[in-house]
């Protein structure tokens, strides 16, 4: 199984630089939802699936609800009402999660290729144990829409045989991005959207000029690409996140953004398909395959699935 941060024996990260990732969800901006984790973490589900937001937010929301599992004296905010309630921050249970060192804390992020098939048979593994310190373990999977199929499909075989003493939680960008099937074994909170198009970046803005260019007439794609060097695996999966953020507000259709505009055409199982094609580009990206060859077989690829789909 992939290596995870929860080995005893490894060096403890300095604990002001481990609690930061907590911090996105404090704001007082997200009083509500916070309650909402809280009461939510009394009687939890065995999946919490947290959509929206950005992946900076889903992550803190996820490690607040870790928190909460195993802070050893919640704190409660003065004149915030009854139900809620924080990690402490202070306690060693609070550090040992945020730098993913508690035991019974185990982290997947699909954006480092640590969710594969033959992962999830070792955390199967795993899930027939009981905890080693605490009464329940806490399994997080984030960023759950880079998943292929394949590895989705291993996850749900965990999720047939559950155990009282396990619970799962998965962060995602939306949930049309998710197996269906593994979206209906879970309760889902969404967190606030933004505007993604605030949120871009310069290269981001560049590459999304450039898809325009492409999935309009083809051209455009081999300018970028053809120099040695041009794309690194680091843009490479830049440019898988702009395909599925698209592709997400083309299921939910939001045509006021022009890329995503340009995918409106096709149902909603092809643009799940198109999201599995990129999935699989995540995947050969995390095996070290050459992001330019990755990157330009996948763009033709789409090009021609969306001129044959409809």
């Amino acid at each position: 199984m992939a290596e995870k941060k929860n080995s005893a024996d490894e060096q403890m990260p300095d604990k002001d630089e481990a609690i930061k990732i907590f911090e996105p969800a404090l704001s007082p901006l997200f009083d509500t939802f916070r309650e909402k984790i809280n009461r939510l973490r009394q009687n939890p589900p065995q999946l919490l699936h947290i959509e929206g937001g950005s992946a900076e937010l889903r992550t803190a929301f996820a490690y607040h609800y870790a928190g909460l599992f195993f802070c050893e004296n919640p704190k409660r905010p003065e004149n915030k009402g009854d139900f809620l309630a924080d990690p402490c921050l202070r306690c060693s249970e609070c550090y040992k999660v945020a730098a993913r060192m508690h035991p019974d804390f185990i982290v997947f992020d699909s954006r480092e290729g640590n969710i594969d098939v033959d992962s999830m048979r070792d955390l199967k593994k795993i899930s027939t144990e009981a905890p080693r310190y605490a009464r329940k373990r806490l399994v997080l999977l984030l960023e759950t829409q880079k998943l292929s199929a394949v590895s989705g499909n291993a996850i749900l075989k965990l999720l047939e045989e559950p155990s009282p003493h396990n619970h799962y939680v998965f962060t995602m960008s939306q949930r049309e991005m998710v197996l269906p099937t593994l979206l209906s074994r879970g309760f889902v909170m969404t967190l606030p959207w933004k505007d993604s198009i605030q949120e871009l970046t310069e290269t981001e803005r560049e590459w999304e000029d450039i898809l325009i260019k492409f999935f309009q007439n083809g051209t455009g794609l081999l300018d970028k690409t053809s120099a040695k060097g041009a794309v690194d695996s680091e843009l490479a999966k830049t440019i898988c996140g702009i395909l599925q953020k698209n592709f997400a507000h083309a299921m939910a259709g939001r045509k006021n953004y022009l890329l995503a505009s340009l995918f409106c055409s096709l149902s909603f199982s092809k643009l799940f398909e198109a999201n599995e094609r990129v999935a699989l580009c995540y995947e050969m990206l995390n095996l070290m395959v050459n992001p330019t060859y990755c990157i330009e077989a996948l763009l033709t690829e789409l090009y021609v699935f969306m001129k044959t789909a409809g």
